[in-house]
């Protein structure tokens, strides 16, 4: 991964995950582990994130708080599975606010939705604002139930993923690859030229 990029996950851990089959909570842990594991973490290089969500989000790092590989897999696997709802727009606004606000005009941001479910409230607002903010967002469902507008609503374009629990390395490949594309630069854009005259030419 050649760019240099902050990386968040926001980790669904409502109810329904372990209703689908128990142990599906620690095969998200793991795959999102696996993902982490292929990426050179350290502050000048790749940086990670994570929160969790249910019926309302938690931070469980920002980007300062682990500095290697090491450290990141050990703090996620002492996340414990919340239960309970899935908010998913209140935890992408949680979430801009508490690893996104601080602009970075020097590494690509981007965050990683991983959800198995509906949201119990709107994600399309929130998701256009992040995306209008120059984070690239990906969004994976997960299992058989979620809904795939709101995956749609989510994603930056092109972006959209979905495997069952226990087939989840099968997209690790296309999604590192797609983390690690350079940011797409927006050209600014050119003020409309005015028509000059020739002096003492009329129209």
């Amino acid at each position: 991964c050649k760019v240099r990029l902050d990386l968040g996950f926001l980790i669904d851990g409502s109810g329904s995950i372990e209703r689908q089959g128990r142990g599906n909570f620690g095969r998200v842990i793991n795959f999102i582990k696996t993902i982490v594991s292929l990426l050179p973490v350290s502050p000048r290089q790749t940086r990670i994130g994570a929160v969790l969500f249910s019926s309302r989000p938690y931070l469980m790092f920002n980007f300062q708080k682990y500095r290697t590989v090491r450290q990141v897999l050990a703090a996620l696997q002492r996340i414990r599975y919340p239960r309970g709802g899935t908010k998913t727009g209140r935890a992408l606004r949680y979430t801009y606010s508490r690893l996104f606000r601080s602009r970075s005009r020097v590494r690509k941001q981007a965050l990683i939705v991983l959800t198995d479910g509906k949201s119990q409230d709107s994600v399309g607002q929130p998701a256009a604002f992040i995306k209008n903010q120059g984070v690239e967002l990906f969004a994976i469902g997960v299992g058989r139930n979620y809904r795939r507008r709101d995956l749609n609503q989510i994603a930056s374009r092109g972006n959209v993923f979905t495997a069952k629990f226990e087939n989840l390395g099968r997209i690790i490949g296309a999604i590192k690859s797609k983390v690690c594309r350079p940011q797409p630069i927006t050209p600014k854009p050119v003020p409309p030229t005015v028509p000059t005259r020739p002096p003492g030419k009329l129209f």
